[in-house]
């Protein structure tokens, strides 16, 4: 197996490699597994489509256009793009709610419009920030945001799919307006005995076929199997309905179908430019950046995942900006935002596909069916689209991952249950910000705790940790090694508990700090060397610094702090010679001592 490395460049030797390596064997390898891809992705894009609140054309142009840009532009082999569960309800949470602040006495095709315009303005600041982020090379920023963040906001979105798709499955009215999904349950709770039993039996039989054929072979097209015989029974009803005049016992004429609720009027988008209102931007911005941020983790998180299986070389920053130019395309199509879709991408590899043009062949194939089978999509029972959510949204979260998060640290247990209530009690883009934020404060905690140990030096410059009755020796000549992040967060943290060292032994004349280990000292590290030195002088003693960096000396240099200490008084470091530093700043403590006693 090849090694596996992940780098930073943006090429398109990615696709140049594939076109020239291409051979019969890896197409009929390919085109076999687009075919299974593209039996997964087409019922998922419709039931993104719906569940995001839009005409199903949004979901569908996404799982045709941008995934075939995205398949081109990237770098992985198996990375199948298209809406997603946890994009398709943030977006759902940020237009309806733009709409009940700003577009309330809307209703109808004209809500269903703007709603629409919304969507295009959301995608154009969220694929910019994509493509904005792969160009700086910011794909690795990535790596700071916690897992337990991740796994904590999509819990999250499975109980607010599965409270939103309720309504659908069990045909109970939707309550109106603008609620968090903790009020939308328990509305709902309080509704059941309004439950259209006719609605419910389809949702609960597509529910059990489609659970059936998964746990018989999960290869098997499930959702296509299942929205055909589920259509065909209403159908069927329908039509002995209409030519008796009659329900025939069971009133199932008052399921919804797709063709009642959205229509697919063409498969050719229209190119418009995206709609632009600068009285929304505000309320826009955060929900853009969410999406974009969440489709960059999703796609990335994939992305690795398979290629630490099949041991590819990948490119992060390249997967952002093909993901990115996909959405900024999208907007100009009215499509639905993409990102890297777990179930299609291991789909694809389980079946074979050995380069990117089994995702383009996929597109192509979603095209084609939807082309000859238009009429019979419309056909496709509500319920049934609710009953694949529930499935699909239950699989987003890895059962291991979820109890590893749990289990690892309280700090990740508690991000992950401050994310996941957050989801539940307010609105999705403020979960997610809430559990980054809490994420990073967490981390700035532990890293702002400088490590600071006492030790002797030997007269071969080693150091030696000193046991607890030693350290509470008086000596003239006391060396604290300092370890950790020496940034602005730790800086007060830092000084304070040198000046706590110097107050508590009168006798101490020489401070020297081991700065080999010490990371990140900025401008607020520096005053506050400055400080102590200034204090240490203004008692008579001194500040001594060894072994720092070229990094270090240069940041000491610039800011001035060297000259305040003094020159004389700071060593670098020396590779060649590791010990040599505590061995000058030894003797610069011996002499300084010496002069302060004659």
């Amino acid at each position: 197996m090849a090694s596996l490395s992940h780098y930073d460049d943006l090429t398109l030797s990615f696709l140049k490699k594939d076109i020239f390596r291409y051979s019969l064997s890896k197409f009929t390898s390919d085109l076999s597994a687009a075919f299974s891809v593209a039996l997964l992705a087409l019922p998922q894009a419709m039931a993104y489509a719906l569940l995001a609140g839009l005409p199903l054309s949004c979901g569908l142009f996404a799982a045709i256009y941008p995934a075939a840009i995205a398949a081109l532009c990237g770098s992985s082999h198996h990375l199948v793009v298209g809406p997603s569960n946890a994009t398709a309800i943030l977006v759902q949470a940020g237009t309806s709610t733009i709409l009940y602040n700003h577009y309330r006495e809307l209703v109808g095709d004209e809500r269903s419009i703007v709603a629409v315009q919304i969507l295009t303005l959301l995608l154009l600041v969220s694929g910019s920030i994509q493509v904005l982020a792969a160009i700086f090379r910011l794909g690795r920023l990535t790596q700071f945001i916690s897992h337990s963040v991740i796994v904590g906001y999509l819990a999250g979105t499975i109980v607010a799919v599965i409270v939103n798709q309720s309504f659908v499955f069990l045909g109970v009215p939707r309550l109106g307006g603008v609620h968090s999904f903790y009020d939308r349950a328990a509305y709902l709770l309080s509704h059941l005995s309004e439950i259209n039993w006719p609605t419910a039996s389809v949702g609960l039989g597509s529910f059990i076929l489609l659970l059936t054929l998964r746990r018989i072979d999960r290869r098997i097209p499930a959702a296509v199997i299942t929205f055909t015989i589920a259509a065909s029974v209403v159908y069927i009803y329908k039509s002995l309905t209409i030519v008796e005049g009659t329900t025939l016992g069971f009133p199932l004429h008052e399921v919804l179908v797709l063709g009642e609720t959205s229509e697919l009027t063409t498969i050719f988008p229209s190119f418009a430019f995206p709609y632009f209102n600068m009285s929304i931007m505000s309320s826009l911005l955060p929900i853009s950046f969410a999406v974009a941020l969440l489709s960059t983790m999703e796609t990335t998180s994939v992305a690795k995942t398979i290629a630490a299986r099949s041991g590819q070389q990948l490119s992060i920053n390249q997967e952002i900006l093909a993901v990115g130019l996909a959405n900024l395309f999208a907007p100009f199509i009215a499509a639905m935002p993409v990102s890297g879709s777990p179930s299609r991408s291991n789909l694809n590899y389980r079946c074979g596909a050995q380069t990117r043009f089994a995702a383009f062949f996929s597109a192509g194939i979603v095209f084609l069916t939807l082309w000859m089978l238009d009429s019979f999509i419309a056909l496709i029972p509500l319920p049934s689209m609710a009953a694949m959510l529930f499935i699909t949204s239950v699989a987003i979260v890895d059962k291991k991952h979820l109890l590893l998060c749990f289990k690892s640290t309280q700090s990740d247990a508690f991000v992950l249950l401050v994310t996941f209530f957050s989801c539940i009690f307010f609105s999705l883009d403020l979960a997610f910000y809430a559990g980054i934020s809490l994420s990073i404060i967490l981390y700035l905690k532990k890293a702002a705790v400088p490590h600071l140990v006492e030790c002797a030096i030997e007269e071969n410059g080693k150091l030696r940790n000193l046991d607890s009755a030693q350290i509470r020796q008086h000596r003239p000549i006391r060396v604290i090694k300092v370890e950790g992040e020496l940034f602005f967060g730790a800086a007060d943290l830092f000084q304070t508990a040198l000046k706590a060292i110097a107050k508590d032994d009168s006798t101490t004349r020489i401070l020297i700090l081991q700065l080999k280990d010490a990371r990140d000292i900025d401008a607020t590290a520096c005053l506050a060397l400055g400080q102590l030195n200034d204090y240490l002088c203004s008692t008579g003693r001194y500040l001594i610094g060894c072994g720092l960096t070229y990094q270090t000396w240069d940041v000491l240099s610039s800011s001035g702090i060297a000259k305040n200490i003094g020159k004389e008084n700071l060593f670098l470091f020396d590779e060649q010679m590791p010990h040599r530093h505590m061995q000058r700043a030894l003797a610069r403590a011996k002499e300084l001592v010496a002069v302060a006693l004659a």
